[in-house]
């Protein structure tokens, strides 16, 4: 590990990748990004259901998202990007919540379409069982993405541009004089040593001290921690998500994009008789944990819920699954600015489910605030400064997230 960096990017996933390459394509020397596992097994980069929308309630959210999926788009065939849009059924209560954002989302170029129960029948003809439903949001600019392939278009573009990545390496202390950072320890970890510092034991093997003049921290669900080093705590915690790939003989859904229930479940073709289905049980406490409970978590969480919206769904197959992290704020708003009380010090993590759909965008907005000192193409990013949580600004929440 060479001692001196001009940059440390901590978190080499979607996020610090895109960090990376807007830094060096901008010209800044010297950015260096660290990462424990640079093939990502536990990241939530590689871990997601690959959805990308801009259809969110703030405006912020829904400004970064429609320029990172307009940037997808034209790296269409590399990304795998599927503009086959998103439907999100809603009950009473929440519906009417949908339509009063939808003239904010139409005014930022999304043509979001407002469907009857009728209309989604028509349309969705397999969704049959709709009599609980008020109403459907249609988004047709939104859709779906690898996010694998993204994260490596922009490391390589990163790498071209004179970046470095440093795999099996962790941050295990930040320094820091007079309030400014001033270096970190990085030690270096084998696989089996990585796989457990990811899921809370220490991290051991040699130890470099790297001097820098700025550190980014864009750690994901380990961001937390990483600001714990720093002296500058944030109020973000981690928590296991599952996702199940499901068999079905009966329904084909290549033809349309993402799709959420009204009970939050959500799932998109996969491949010729799979879907991906996901769920987020409310109230799962945080943890660093991967464990997946597999057939039980399916029949328990997600079959009720999809064969009450589809009589086709009541023939499904557990295939396999996976479990991974999200990364949540209080409002659910990423955190993106400059690290209050600690100079040379930035941050761009807890996406809460969007950091495919911000990664480009939001990686811009840092990089130009690093370099210039303001954000120049996305002034609404100003609005997720992590400042906000300290009272310096408003808070962002969220609903709208899955």
């Amino acid at each position: 590990m060479d001692p001196v960096a001009g940059t440390l990017v901590v978190g080499a996933g979607l996020a610090g990748s895109a960090v990376a390459m807007h830094l060096a394509e901008m010209g800044e020397d010297g950015v260096v990004v660290v990462d424990p596992d640079l093939a990502g097994v536990r990241s939530s980069s590689e871990l997601n259901a690959g959805g990308v929308r801009a259809t969110w309630w703030r405006p912020v959210n829904v400004d970064l998202c429609a320029a990172t999926i307009a940037e997808l788009a034209g790296h269409g065939d590399a990304v795998g990007f599927r503009e086959r849009g998103y439907l999100w059924l809603h009950r009473p209560g929440r519906w009417e919540e949908a339509v009063a954002h939808v003239a904010m989302q139409n005014d930022r170029g999304r043509e979001v379409e407002l469907l009857t129960p009728a209309e989604v029948r028509r349309r969705f003809p397999f969704i049959d069982r709709v009599d609980d439903l008020a109403g459907a949001t249609f988004s047709p600019h939104d859709g779906l993405v690898d996010p694998h392939a993204v994260r490596e278009l922009y490391r390589a573009r990163a790498r071209a541009a004179g970046a470095r990545f440093a795999d099996r390496s962790m941050v295990t202390a930040v320094h820091v004089r007079d309030g400014r950072v001033t270096g970190a320890d990085v030690t270096e970890v084998d696989a089996p040593g990585a796989d457990a510092a990811l899921q809370g034991a220490p991290a051991r093997g040699a130890t470099t001290r790297v001097a820098c003049a700025r550190l980014v921290n864009a750690a994901g669900p380990w961001a937390a921690p990483l600001a714990d080093l720093m002296g500058a705590p944030v109020p973000c915690r981690a928590v296991p998500r599952q996702v199940c790939l499901v068999g079905t003989r009966d329904v084909d859904l290549s033809p349309y994009g993402m799709i959420v229930d009204a009970t939050d479940v959500y799932l998109h073709h996969e491949a010729e008789g799979l879907f991906l289905a996901g769920y987020s049980p409310p109230g799962d406490p945080p943890a660093y944990r991967f464990d997946y409970e597999g057939a039980a978590f399916f029949e328990r969480e997600i079959w009720p819920r999809l064969a009450h919206r589809a009589s086709a769904f009541d023939r499904l197959e557990h295939v396999r699954g996976w479990t991974g992290l999200y990364e949540l704020s209080p409002d659910n708003s990423a955190l993106l600015g400059a690290v209050g009380g600690l100079r040379g010090a930035f941050e761009i993590h807890s996406f809460s489910g969007r950091g495919v759909m911000q990664s480009w965008a939001a990686a811009l907005a840092l990089a130009e605030l690093m370099v210039h000192g303001e954000h120049r193409t996305f002034p609404s990013a100003a609005a997720l400064s992590g400042a906000r949580f300290a009272g310096n600004g408003e808070r962002q929440p969220e609903e709208l997230h899955i």
